[in-house]
């Protein structure tokens, strides 16, 4: 371990690092998204070298040869070891310097040597290293330039010192990582695999030279080049003297916090140990992650975060923390955090919010589903079984919100495994409930097999073609007869199926009369991307017909509108809410479009103002829509956002709105942007935790909207006998009018309720040393009935209230005791619910106050009348 005072803070560390590089002419770059949204391809980013990967292959320009950057990365594929090891973490920074086709092994191992020893003060007699087995040139230089013994130069294979490419096919190299011999007195013997954590590998330094052909075979790479990775947690570590990462700056103030809310439990050691370690790791990546608009949920990215919370809950549970306390700890890691990441302390509301909410709705599930657990795990050990069943796991899931993994969790601790088997069975079942169906059958298992068909709907709305296939009831037949409901297949389509949220397109076909054949009600894709065209036969018609197809193409226009406009409003949503906003779904349909979003609050009339005249804006100004077909890592050098979770081919569909807005799409749009027309936006609403909905028309719809709107003004300024541009004003007069009003009547009453407390103390009922007060009031309310309740309860001493109202054809009966009475066991629910059972009604509360209602107001004098009889029968020995 270091030396005490050689210890450096983790912001100082990573510092040092930036500034070491600087000196070397590297660039310092911000890291990449964790969550990378230009490609959907990946969960979360895990090198420093991801932004860099189209640098060592580019045969053209690239911006940089050299940089530096400190990386935040995140991995899901440890779990199990983290908390359990001194370094295993899902969220993590990766101190990084890059090369592409500028300097390479020589300056990689110099600048490596130089910042380990000079300027971290690392021991040089305890730095080992490891090469690739072949790379001569490696071993080389850290022998004869750095002067490192030959016996400190480990050779070894290509499963610890070779990087091959991400896939079958791309960059790869041999490496060389540098190790701390951490022993107390060193050694002589450097068996990296025996000796565990006593010699600790601290930085790898990756030479990409190769380009991977698909058949293995190794090229030449254009920019080969250095990508070299240092674990921020792991030099903390060695810098701070202490035995795991969890000891470290980064760490401790975050599971102090854990501990403070910890109910007795040991955190020093055991499992209560490993659980403040897994809490605070997992809260880390909570917050960077939903800092960058990832939010939990059931796919994707959005999985990943809610498995690490509810993993972390589970643990929390064990220390006996029962309150809601994960958005303080999520503030401990902001609090820790900021200096190095500002965005935390901006978004610090949307961060804790959101992972408050996340935890709220988990724990009003998680005892019950860890019940439910308990009695399955019961029931198999009395049956004297060993696995839960697909039944059991899906149960766990659907009801009580508990990822498979956290189920097998559970059950490896207790001693079980689990079918996963039957397990996937239940979901497949589950989805296959949602599938669409064309008559009777789901699409899914219409047989395509060996049909065709061309969408050729991007460039004509019409076409000359031939039918190729049709289907009745799920059946392939030849023909249909008039009335069939059926689906149609055409060997070229200009019809637009249903996709990316954007509605399929309706027409008809027609042979060789003007009358159409076949009325197309929707159109959807198969599997194979088949525009498959659902509707209803006119006449007989049969496969191999000659038919003229045609799109109902004023109806596909007010769809292309919405669809442009669609992407208007996601940019002007990023500008005015911020980058985290990104889509989580979308309707585009002739009548209107929705869009849902990431955003983790409601938006304001103002923004919603700011929003909207954004995109009228941009419409004003008539921008040319340009789409082209380009490759997808062009698309993503252009800035174009990518949907996650889509698949994408190598050639992508880019939708540019000038240099303002740039999506990959598949959908249909205007040409220009002056041809959508006005946009409005309806409404603006919640569709689950963190996710937005906005709904809006455009064109006519939005003009027919505006009109509406301004007759129902004029009419309201009509009857308040003003203009409409003074409705506003003479309403909020009436308004302030109607205040006063309701005050002075407020009062009035008061003043009665206040003359009307002494009488009704002065009449009276008295059952020994207690008064009994008991009437029905006439200009009052409730709020009146409680208000004298409240006085007799406050002001004298040893009196028992009933007091009713009649409100239409109904009653409302409150009633008090004094403190000074209860003793005696006189309680107000008991006495007001049987006043109410005589009108029908019932009531309850508190001994002290109670409240109820009854729908027989009629009898309510007679009820009143019944008060101290009911007293009596209440009185002991009464």
């Amino acid at each position: 371990m270091m030396r005490k005072k050689n210890r450096l803070s983790s912001d100082e560390l990573r510092q040092l690092f930036l500034d070491f590089f600087r000196e070397k002419d590297h660039p310092i770059l911000p890291g990449s998204p964790l969550a990378p949204h230009d490609d959907p391809t990946l969960l979360f980013n895990t090198a420093g070298m991801v932004q860099f990967k189209p640098y060592y292959v580019a045969k053209g320009a690239i911006p940089y040869r050299r940089a530096a950057t400190v990386q935040p990365c995140l991995r899901a594929s440890d779990l199990e070891s983290v908390g359990r090891t001194a370094r295993h973490h899902t969220f993590f920074e990766m101190l990084g310097n890059f090369s592409f086709g500028d300097y390479f092994k020589e300056e990689a191992i110099l600048w490596a040597w130089e910042f380990s020893v000079d300027r971290l003060g690392l021991p040089a007699d305890k730095i080992i290293v490891s090469v690739y087995q072949d790379d001569d040139e490696a071993a080389e230089i850290w022998e004869k330039k750095v002067g490192i013994d030959s016996r400190k130069i480990l050779r070894r294979g290509k499963k610890d010192n070779y990087w091959g490419p991400a896939g079958n096919s791309g960059p790869c190299g041999p490496c060389s990582e540098l190790h701390l011999d951490m022993r107390e007195n060193g050694g002589d013997t450097y068996d990296l695999d025996a000796e565990g954590d006593s010699i600790l590998e601290y930085w790898n330094l990756v030479f990409p030279q190769f380009d991977q052909t698909p058949e293995g075979e190794k090229l030449p790479l254009p920019n080969r080049g250095i990508d070299t990775g240092m674990g921020l947690e792991r030099l903390c570590q060695i810098m701070q003297g202490v035995a795991t990462n969890y000891e470290t700056d980064l760490f401790v103030p975050i599971i102090e916090t854990v501990r403070g809310y910890s109910k007795g439990i040991d955190t020093e050691r055991g499992d209560g140990l490993e659980a403040v370690r897994v809490i605070a790791d997992h809260t880390r990546a909570l917050v960077f992650s939903v800092n960058e608009g990832v939010l939990p949920g059931n796919e994707g990215r959005g999985y990943v975060l809610r498995r690490l919370l509810r993993r972390a809950l589970l643990r929390a549970n064990r220390l006996g923390i029962q309150d809601l306390v994960f958005d303080r700890i999520g503030e401990a890691v902001i609090d820790k955090m900021r200096g190095a990441y500002p965005d935390l302390e901006k978004n610090r509301a949307r961060i804790v919010g959101t992972i408050r909410a996340e935890e709220e709705r988990f724990r009003k599930t998680l005892e019950n589903g860890l019940e439910v657990f308990r009695r399955v795990t019961f029931r198999l050990r009395e049956n004297e079984e060993t696995s839960l069943s697909g039944q059991d796991i899906f149960r766990l899931y659907d009801t009580y919100g508990f990822p498979v993994e956290l189920t097998e969790e559970l059950a490896v601790a207790e001693g079980f495994t689990l079918d996963t088997d039957s397990y996937r069975a239940e979901m497949e079942e589950q989805r296959s409930r949602s599938r669409w169906t064309v008559g009777d059958e789901e699409e899914s298992v219409l047989d395509l097999t060996g049909i065709e068909s061309r969408f050729v709907g991007y460039d004509h709305d019409r076409c000359e073609t031939e039918i190729v296939a049709l289907y009745r009831g799920g059946a392939r037949v030849e023909s249909l007869d008039r009335g069939d409901e059926g689906v149609a297949v055409l060997a070229e389509s200009p019809f637009y199926a249903e996709s990316g949220g954007q509605v399929g397109d309706r027409g008809s076909l027609a042979g060789e009369g003007e009358d159409p054949v076949f009325q197309v009600n929707d159109t959807r894709k198969s599997e194979g991307d088949h525009p498959l065209l659902i509707g209803v036969a006119k006449i007989s018609f049969g496969v191999g017909d000659r038919v003229r197809a045609q799109v109902e193409s004023a109806r596909r226009k007010r769809i292309e509108k919405n669809h442009t406009a669609t992407h208007l409003l996601h940019k002007a949503l990023r500008t005015v809410l911020g980058d985290h906003v990104h889509q989580a779904g979308s309707l585009v349909a002739p009548d209107r479009l929705r869009f849902d979003f990431v955003h983790h609050s409601k938006t304001t009339a103002e923004e919603i103002d700011r929003i909207e005249r954004m995109v009228n804006e941009k419409i004003l100004e008539n921008v040319n829509v340009d789409i082209r077909e380009v490759g997808f890592d062009e698309a993503k050098k252009a800035g174009a956002m990518a949907l996650f979770g889509v698949k994408y081919g190598d050639r992508v569909r880019m939708v540019s709105v000038d240099d303002w807005s740039r999506e990959l799409c598949g959908g249909l749009h205007v040409s220009g942007t002056g041809e959508i027309g006005p946009f409005l936006i309806t409404t603006e609403s919640a569709v689950g935790s963190g996710n937005r909905r906005i709904e809006a028309i455009t064109g006519h719809a939005a003009l027919d909207r505006i009109r509406n709107g301004r007759m129902q003004l004029a009419s309201i300024a009509e009857q308040l006998r003003t203009t409409p541009e003074e409705a506003s004003d003479r309403l909020a007069a009436l308004q302030a009018r109607t205040h006063e009003l309701e005050k002075e009547l407020l009062e009035a009453r008061q003043s009665v309720a206040g003359d009307q407390f002494g009488e009704l103390l002065q009449d009276a009922e008295s059952l020994g040393d207690v008064r009994i007060v008991a009437a029905v009031l006439k200009g009052s309310d409730p709020p009146g009935l409680k208000s004298l309740v409240d006085r007799y309860r406050n002001e004298t001493e040893k009196v028992i209230v009933v007091l009713g109202i009649r409100t239409g054809d109904k009653a409302f009966l409150v009633a008090g005791v004094t403190d000074d009475l209860l003793d005696r066991g006189y309680a107000a629910g008991d006495l007001v619910g049987r006043v109410a059972a005589k009108l029908g009604g019932r009531g309850g509360g508190k001994q002290t106050f109670a409240q109820a209602g009854a729908k027989d107001g009629a009898g309510l004098d007679a009820a009143i009348q019944a008060v101290p009889e009911i007293v009596r029968s209440l009185t002991p020995g009464g």
